[in-house]
């Protein structure tokens, strides 16, 4: 495949997705409403982080990538182009642990520079992962690339 094929198909993917992230979003809605009578308020925006914006881009970048794996069957690059999504739970976990340290108030303020820390680790890490995967497969599309084709 060129990469003008690459680029369609993950185009016509993140367009199509629109609708079903909406869907999962009123999903993940019902199931935050759910519990929120049987959790504090503090849990409920802990719970609304998870399952209204982390859960459905992780669910995003698992399909993003198995049509990324579609395009080169080298094994390196096949569990390269899954890391996105692995970052993207990791990330999860942290960011629940450090709201749990700081639910604890034993965090005080060293929270927010671990959060800041967290944030900047993320961005550098998925740039670190774009270098990478660009030099096993120059025509990888990254998640930039693919946002500047949607617009």
């Amino acid at each position: 495949m060129k990469r003008e094929q690459h680029i369609r198909r993950l185009v016509d993917y993140a367009r199509q997705g629109n609708a079903k992230t909406f869907i999962l979003g009123a999903a993940s809605a019902i199931v935050t409403g759910t519990l929120i009578q049987s959790v504090s308020q503090y849990e409920f925006v802990v719970l609304g982080i998870g399952f209204l914006g982390v859960i459905p881009l992780a669910i995003r970048e698992w399909k993003l990538g198995t049509i990324r794996a579609s395009f080169n069957h080298n094994a390196k690059y096949q569990r390269l182009v899954r890391l996105p999504f692995w970052l993207t739970l990791c990330g999860l976990v942290m960011l629940y642990a450090l709201l749990g340290w700081y639910d604890s108030s034993a965090a005080g303020p060293s929270f927010f520079i671990l959060f800041a820390a967290l944030c900047m680790g993320m961005f550098g890490l998925q740039r670190a992962f774009d270098r990478v995967i660009l030099k096993l497969e120059p025509d990888y599309i990254t998640d930039r690339e693919l946002h500047r084709e949607l617009k």
